[in-house]
């Protein structure tokens, strides 16, 4: 997803006036907003006070510890750290959802190479509060979907038009409430079949991680059929789960300093050419950019 796509003519005016202005939240702080949408929309006992799209800025890598007058949804489009709530800690990764209530004290930590970017979703009424904290996971079909929501709602540059904001606003709200209701984050991350996977998600002898159909034949079931339990139970197909693990496994060995080479060589691409288009397609990078 480009991060230009999130930029609106009524989002750069706004950040421009609040630059300039003493009071402005932004003038140190290490966020920059790609997105602010104030909607004031009301659904029930739930209010929506504001949408926005957070991008943190070098060389910051941390948000200090702070409180809000208002409830907040955070859902993590990018990048890699540590969500602290209260005394508590909880990694972050890409579709990592959190509801913060009013007044509760939470911070943020960046651990990975790329600049986070969060939604972020601002609430108040007797809906959050009675809500409360709640934490889950977003697979990776629903994260596209917000994604192109999402960047529609930059895109666009009418003035009249707000009805496509606030039902992003809703989409959001509703796929981050599933996602934090009792045992749906268990649902994402632990079922069967992908339990099975990561057990036997091993190099071969060649020092080479398995393939779709090699990871079929380890699980013991037809491909297609592997396929489907993948995409119902993590919302990914099992190649896209592959080259999730396998770009887990490729970054740690860009980190420790291993050829690029012999990283490709060892998950399984035999031209180093077509190894970088991969893992530009993965994380927006070059390899060798990347590991700087």
């Amino acid at each position: 997803m480009e991060e230009t796509a999130f930029f609106s003519i009524k989002t750069t005016l706004f950040y421009v006036l609040m630059k300039l202005s003493r009071k402005s939240p932004f003038r140190e702080a290490p966020l920059q907003p790609l997105l602010l949408r104030n909607l004031q929309l009301r659904c029930g006992d739930w209010s929506i006070r504001s949408l926005r799209v957070n991008r943190h800025l070098q060389p910051f890598d941390r948000v200090a510890p702070h409180t809000h007058r208002h409830g907040q949804l955070l859902l993590y489009l990018r990048g890699r750290g540590e969500q602290e709530v209260g005394d508590k800690k909880w990694s972050v990764g890409a579709g990592a959802v959190f509801f913060i209530p009013d007044g509760k004290k939470h911070a943020f930590r960046e651990t990975g190479p790329r600049r986070a970017i969060c939604l972020v979703v601002d609430l108040s009424g007797e809906g959050p509060r009675r809500w409360g904290f709640r934490k889950g996971f977003l697979p990776a079909e629903r994260m596209a979907e917000v994604r192109q929501r999402v960047a529609g709602m930059g895109a666009e540059r009418s003035q009249g038009l707000e009805l496509s904001a606030g039902s992003a606003a809703l989409l959001v709200l509703d796929l981050c409430r599933r996602a934090c209701e009792k045992g749906g984050e268990s649902i994402v991350s632990k079922s069967s079949v992908v339990r099975r996977l990561e057990r036997v998600w091993k190099i071969d002898e060649q020092g080479r991680w398995p393939g779709p159909k090699e990871l079929a034949l380890r699980v013991g079931l037809q491909k297609d059929y592997l396929n489907r339990l993948v995409r119902r139970s993590c919302g990914l197909t099992l190649g896209q789960w592959r080259a999730r693990e396998l770009l887990r496994h490729v970054e740690l060995d860009l980190q420790k300093g291993v050829r690029i080479s012999l990283v490709a060589d060892r998950a399984g691409f035999q031209d180093q050419n077509y190894f970088s288009r991969w893992f530009r397609k993965q994380t927006g990078l070059a390899p060798s950019k990347w590991r700087k």
